[in-house]
């Protein structure tokens, strides 16, 4: 009799909307659901973080024997609870009130300001995810997700063995090589995995120790979230320093790039809760080509939103309201928005509206907060994460700004052009992948502008073009563009079946 169960368990740190820092958290609470629609039997392991998942959102249904992990020579106890969220997702929650019951994820400021001990943290993942297959049942895949789940790989060779027939097929996700996961090598010691992992192929990278890279070379198969960052990140200038070990998995077919998509349920402009007003669309199929319908849907949460932060609606030539430009983002360098910021202080006139939702580093806070300072009447900067903010802004936006200078996969310009907006993002990764860029004369329905040069120059370029489109008198471009962006899908009903044939291909002896 087969040992392994025929269910795919995730392993990673967060799972919207029980806990989310970030894109991860969206990707492992709306991909499992697809999957299960498609008959896959799927679990998701995360930690229990009291004081962040609230209990009205979590069915609590079993409590198993508890498990022990020495870290070093002090032991730690933790406790497995199984669950299932409210649209029926089967949980599994690792508790151990000293490492997860904290009042964030990863530290404070979206993760800048790590808790010291997160090694140890998402080491205890790791256990206590295996542990909870041993007394649970084994699965036959184990899906980790980026640098927090990077030792799971590791604890399930030494429980279950290195040989492929004896242990469950192992997936890896790469949400973003930028965050590796990186501590000193001697730290290796006190995490309770064991010592022959530490090595070239395994933990250690350049006399350091690297979560996800361990990860992703102790797994049968490694994934990331688009097609083009899959091949960007084989290179220097996207590796973070495991372009090569990254070349070597590509050139084996190990590492696959797979876009990542939105759940259509949640992000739909015709139900959503959180916006000041829903498409009103009366057709059952979400295609709608009615210009009028969503301009109307676009000037009512616009008028809304700006009314609600305190700004005036202001107006240009022949009346037009001017253009709300949007952004939801972390404040990181890598996302441009420091660039983006810096493109808005070269305008005199400042023909547009612009509110901006995000925290991180906190000399981009600064430099958003004092833009919306100075610029009061027409800007407005929320530091920190607010998600009915964040559908409102997604309503509000005519022009939604990506301006990164990497990104894996991205979901905000998804989100944004279900609800109409039009885009400009820099050209690489998932934003490559998403939007067509209506500069390139093949492209037969563009959605927005790809930013070439991502610099205070290409930008304004960019937010230039947009709105001397936007403000054009015959507006049929402004139409198109608007029209185009609102009927794509990005679903997850793709992703999801290629997901299932990886599983099964991962399953198979010679895989």
């Amino acid at each position: 009799m087969n040992k392994f169960t025929n269910e795919v368990w995730f392993v990673g740190a967060e799972m919207s909307p029980l806990v989310k820092a970030g894109g991860l958290g969206d990707v492992m609470g709306s991909l499992p659901k697809f999957l299960i629609r498609k008959g896959i039997d799927v679990r998701v392991v995360i930690p229990y973080y009291k004081n962040i998942i609230k209990n009205e959102c979590l069915n609590i249904e079993s409590s198993y024997p508890p498990g022990r992990v020495n870290f070093g020579e002090i032991p730690f106890d933790f406790g497995i609870k199984t669950a299932r969220t409210d649209n029926g997702i089967p949980l599994v929650l690792i508790e151990q009130n000293h490492f997860f019951n904290r009042e964030y994820v990863y530290g404070s400021h979206a993760g800048v300001s790590e808790y010291k001990d997160n090694l140890w943290r998402f080491a205890m993942l790791a256990h206590g995810a295996v542990h909870a297959m041993r007394v649970i049942g084994i699965p036959g895949v184990i899906h980790s997700h980026d640098w927090s789940a990077g030792f799971t790989p590791a604890v399930a060779r030494h429980a279950f063995g290195d040989e492929k027939a004896s242990r469950p097929a192992l997936i890896f996700t790469i949400h973003n090589l930028g965050y590796q996961g990186v501590y000193p090598m001697d730290d290796f010691y006190d995490i309770g995995i064991d010592f022959k992992y530490n090595s070239p192929s395994g933990y250690e990278h350049f006399g350091a120790l690297n979560s996800l890279k361990g990860g992703m070379l102790l797994s049968d198969v490694t994934t990331t979230v688009s097609p083009t960052y899959a091949s960007e990140i084989t290179t220097p200038r996207f590796g973070f320093g495991l372009e090569g070990e990254l070349k070597r998995l590509y050139d084996k077919g190990k590492l696959k790039g797979i876009l990542n998509g939105i759940d259509l349920d949640y992000w739909s402009p015709q139900i959503d809760k959180m916006i000041h007003y829903r498409l009103q669309n009366k057709n059952e199929s979400y295609s709608l080509k009615d210009y009028g319908k969503w301009a109307d849907f676009k000037s009512k949460n616009k008028g809304s939103l700006l009314n609600e932060l305190n700004l005036p609606i202001r107006h240009g030539k022949g009346g037009k309201t001017l253009p709300l430009i949007g952004v939801v983002s972390r404040f990181a360098p890598e996302k441009g928005i420091d660039i983006f910021l810096d493109s808005l202080f070269n305008w005199d006139n400042f023909p547009f509206h612009v509110v901006m939702l995000g925290s991180g580093n906190s000399k981009i806070e600064e430099k958003a907060k004092y833009l919306a300072e100075i610029r009061k009447d027409r800007v407005c900067a929320i530091v920190g994460y607010d998600e009915a903010m964040a559908h409102k802004i997604y309503a509000a936006a005519d022009i939604f700004i990506m301006p990164s200078k990497t990104e894996p996969c991205g979901l905000s310009q998804m989100i944004a052009m279900r609800y109409g907006g039009v885009i400009a993002a820099g050209d690489t990764g998932g934003l490559h992948d998403s939007v067509s860029d209506m500069m390139d004369k093949g492209v037969k329905n563009p959605t927005g502008i790809l930013i070439k040069h991502m610099d205070v120059n290409g930008i304004s370029w960019a937010i230039d073009k947009l709105y001397n489109i936007y403000m054009d008198e015959n507006g049929e471009k402004w139409k198109s563009l608007v029209i185009n962006a609102s009927n794509q899908r990005f679903g997850w009903d793709d992703s999801a079946a290629i997901y299932e044939n990886l599983y099964h291909d991962a399953i198979s002896p010679g895989y």
